[in-house]
């Protein structure tokens, strides 16, 4: 079995990502019976797809980016699954969350698991990547 270059694994990611997170919105977003589903077992699917694309991502770019960035990755979805932890519990024990903070959970969790940050990780790392290869020439 030919081994995959750290190019290959990143972009091996990104696809992954990319269908998961297709996936997602064409089986359970876009569909009439969505709502239908009991809200906590929409809160542990979204948590599932949230710590996927979080290993995906961890995975793929390991190798693949600098030590700062992969701080960053983490950084970011900590936080931003903290915060959704915190919604998620309020939600759980003490009935259900505004409209508003249901917003702001419904677009915080579709960032985390669409491509964009993990797309501004490798951004950021072909550009510094070059930077530091023609600095050093």
């Amino acid at each position: 079995m030919p081994k995959l270059s750290n190019k290959q694994i990143y972009w091996a990611g990104f696809i992954i990502i990319v269908i998961i997170y297709s996936l997602y919105n064409l089986y359970l977003v876009d569909v009439g019976y969505y709502q239908s589903i009991p809200r906590k077992l929409r809160h542990v699917g979204k948590l599932s797809s949230i710590l996927i694309i979080y290993g995906i991502g961890t995975f793929a770019l390991r190798k693949y980016t600098a030590a700062w960035m992969m701080y960053i990755w983490h950084l970011v979805h900590i936080i931003i699954i903290a915060l959704l932890l915190l919604i998620g519990v309020y939600d759980w024990c003490f009935g259900e969350i505004s409209a508003q903070f249901r917003n702001v959970a419904n677009t915080l969790f579709e960032f985390l698991i669409s491509p964009v940050i993990y797309i501004a990780v490798g951004i950021l790392n072909s550009k510094f990547s070059t930077s530091q290869k023609s600095k050093g020439e």
